[in-house]
């Protein structure tokens, strides 16, 4: 016999402020990882990116993330106090992480050396485990503490940080190496959202995630998100060239862009806003 004593409830601390956060950090700090592998000689990209875009989009977009926090906080003078709790909150982690990224991205902009670029890739990286880690430490949300939380938030990063490396060039012509890098990174995406949706038998998890696997869920998200970019990207890879000079590839990267990033970006507005629910309390007698 079961007696519900409390029934699960949405929760309302997180909004859209929060999930803009998740979005634009992930995005920024994955577009910073992955511009730097492309300019492994032949991964046909360094010559196409425009200096300023290359070097300041990323903390760029980690700043806008955070300042979307101090709406949804309403008292952004009190932000210093999160770096009170470094050695306990993951909270505090991901704003020293990206008070860390942020001038150290644009200073190795400025003046270009291998320091600032290991501050910078580290404080990338520590961003987006700490945004995993922030969700799946949260209490009572059985549909956030499930220990594949930080790996999803990982490789989300990476995903839409991969559409933003894309979006502005026409990667048909200009070698294949951003397409293999996109490629790999929509790929371990979709297969680490799959694993997320399946991965507890618990009711309250199945409850919480019933909104992720309603169709028009995942014809955004793992449709239009992931398979359509990915056979896109496949089709690049494995098809014949295209002459240089040609438009249409530059259309088509710019599409497969959109639709990464929309990808990622339903991933995590679809965990913190439509299976963001607090455990309900029950009494089994």
């Amino acid at each position: 016999m079961k007696i519900e004593l409390i029934q699960p409830s949405k929760q309302k601390v997180w909004g859209w402020p929060a999930v803009a956060n998740f979005i634009l950090g992930g995005a920024g700090a994955g577009f910073y990882l992955l511009s730097f592998v492309t300019r492994i000689p032949g991964g046909g990209m360094t010559a196409m990116f425009d200096p300023v875009l290359f070097g300041l989009l990323a903390p760029v977009l980690v700043g806008l993330g955070f300042l979307c926090l101090t709406i949804e906080a309403g008292r952004p003078s009190r932000g210093r106090h999160l770096f009170r709790h470094v050695r306990h909150s993951w909270m505090s982690r991901e704003t020293l992480a990206g008070a860390i990224f942020v001038p150290a991205a644009v200073l190795h902009w400025l003046f270009p050396n291998t320091v600032l670029w290991l501050l910078g890739t580290a404080s990338a990286v520590g961003l987006m485990i700490s945004q995993g880690y922030i969700v799946y430490r949260a209490r009572a949300v059985p549909t956030w503490n499930v220990p594949i939380i930080p790996l999803l938030f990982v490789s989300s990063g990476f995903a839409t940080g991969a559409g933003l490396l894309l979006a502005p060039m026409g990667w048909l012509t200009t070698g294949r190496g951003p397409a293999v890098i996109a490629m790999i990174c929509v790929v371990v995406n979709l297969i680490v959202w799959l694993l997320y949706l399946h991965w507890s038998h618990d009711a309250s998890f199945r409850e919480g995630t019933k909104a992720l696997r309603r169709p028009i869920a995942l014809i955004l998200t793992v449709g239009i998100g992931h398979l359509l970019p990915a056979l896109v990207l496949l089709r690049a890879l494995v098809g014949p060239g295209v002459e240089t000079g040609a438009e249409l590839p530059h259309i088509v990267a710019a599409l497969v862009a959109v639709t990464i990033i929309t990808g990622g970006a339903s991933q995590k507005a679809g965990i913190i806003l439509a299976a963001g629910h607090y455990r309900g309390i029950v009494l089994r007698r």
